[in-house]
C-alpha cells in the first residue's frame, strides 16, 4: 500500500484491474486504490505476471502493507518489496465509503477542537459574475485569496461517494480567468478521480460554494488546521449571502467581520 499524502496510514482497495496470471508491463495501472483524499491507480513497478493478491477488492489496509506480489513468466517472485506479507488489517465493513468516514471522523473533529464563529453579509457582486465564461467558484475565490491574503485556497467539490477539497495554488496572484481555469480543471478531475495527492493538501483557507446547487446560506464546520471557511449562498439578482464561518482562536469577532468586509469589496470590483 503506498504512502500517496504525508498523513495517509492506511488506504482501500477498490478495484484490480488485473488478475492472477495477467501479464504486466511496467506503468500499466494495475490497482485502483482509495484514500479519504483521492482515489489514485497504481501503476505496476516491473514487467511481469501478477502471481497473488493478498489483499482483497473492498480491504483496508496499512501503508507499507504488501498487496500483491509480482513474479516472471516462470512464477519466481521478483524482489521487489519485503519477503513477507505483513498481517492485513481488518477492513470496516459499514456501508459508508472510506471517504465519507474520514469526512465524518474531521467533522467530529472539528466540532471537538475548535470554537466556531460564523457572520454573514449580502453582498452585491460585479457584473463579471454573470460571464458565463468565469467560474462562479473562482470569482469567491480570488476575492478571498485577496481579502485574506493567502495564495492556497481549498475548494470543496462534490463527487461519487464523498468530497474533495483540492487545491487552487497561487490564488492571490493569478487572474480571474486564470483562477476560473483552474477550477474548472481541478472539479473535472476530482469527479473523474484523477487528482494527484499533492494537489489536495496545503490549502490555507477555503470555499464552499453552496449556491452552486441552489442553497442561500449555510454554515459549514471549520476543517482543522484552517483558519475559516467561506460558503457562498446561490446568487440572485446580482446579490448572494456570503458566510463566513472562522476560528476563534484565529480571530474574533471583530477580525471575522472585517474580513468578512473585505471580501465583499472585492466582490463588488468591476
Amino acid at each position: 500500500m503506498p504512502k500517496l499524502a504525508d498523513t495517509l496510514v492506511e488506504g482501500t482497495v477498490a478495484r484490480w484491474l488485473k488478475q492472477p496470471g495477467d501479464h504486466l508491463r511496467k506503468g500499466e495501472p494495475l490497482v485502483e486504490i482509495e484514500t479519504d483524499k483521492v482515489n489514485s491507480e497504481l501503476e505496476a513497478p516491473i514487467d511481469g505476471v501478477l502471481i497473488e493478491v493478498l489483499v482483497n477488492a473492498g480491504d483496508t489496509v496499512d501503508v507499507g502493507t504488501v498487496i500483491a506480489r509480482i513474479g516472471d513468466s516462470a512464477g519466481l517472485i521478483q524482489p521487489t518489496g519485503p519477503a513477507v506479507a505483513p498481517e492485513a488489517t481488518a477492513a470496516d465493513k459499514s456501508s459508508l465509503t472510506l471517504m465519507r468516514r474520514r469526512i465524518a471522523e474531521r467533522m467530529q473533529e472539528s466540532r471537538a477542537r475548535i470554537a466556531q464563529g460564523a457572520c454573514v453579509r449580502e453582498v452585491e457582486l460585479a457584473t463579471n459574475a454573470a460571464d458565463r465564461n468565469l467560474s462562479p467558484t473562482a470569482i469567491f475565490i480570488k476575492a478571498l485569496a485577496a481579502a485574506a491574503d493567502v495564495s492556497q485556497v481549498g475548494m470543496a467539490v462534490e463527487v461519487a461517494g464523498g468530497l474533495l477539497v483540492p487545491v487552487v495554488r497561487n490564488a492571490n496572484s493569478l487572474t480571474l480567468g486564470e483562477v476560473s481555469a483552474r477550477v474548472r480543471d481541478l472539479a473535472s478531475r476530482a469527479r473523474e478521480g484523477k487528482l494527484l495527492p499533492e494537489e489536495v493538501t496545503g490549502a490555507e483557507f477555503t470555499v464552499t460554494n453552496v449556491g452552486a446547487v441552489g442553497t442561500l446560506m449555510a454554515f459549514p464546520l471549520v476543517p482543522v488546521g484552517q483558519p475559516g471557511i467561506l460558503a457562498p449562498g446561490a446568487i440572485r439578482d446580482g446579490r448572494c449571502f456570503l458566510t463566513l464561518c472562522y476560528d476563534r482562536s484565529a480571530m474574533n469577532d471583530y477580525q471575522a467581520d472585517q474580513l468578512l468586509a473585505r471580501v465583499a469589496d472585492e466582490l463588488s470590483k468591476s
